[in-house]
């Protein structure tokens, strides 16, 4: 499970990367998954209160029916 900090230190450095040139859109892209994968992982083996999985539950929901609904779009 990596740590909170491990995980904004990579966000940070792929802003950076992507602002200074170093990688393209579609590697930026692609590295975003990659990081929501890792994060995603590390979610599934936090110990959350069921007060914080209910606060959580709304922003996920709308992440997944917004990816969804974009994919549909781009699939016509």
């Amino acid at each position: 499970m990596e740590s909170s900090k491990e995980l904004y230190n990579s966000f940070q450095e792929l802003k950076l990367k992507r602002k200074n040139g170093e990688i393209s859109e579609r590697e930026y892209y692609i590295a975003l998954l990659e990081l929501v994968k890792r994060l995603i992982d590390t979610l599934e083996k936090e110990n959350i209160s069921d007060s914080d999985v209910k606060k959580q539950i709304p922003l996920i929901v709308l992440f997944i029916s917004e990816q969804i609904d974009k994919l549909a779009a781009r699939e016509k």
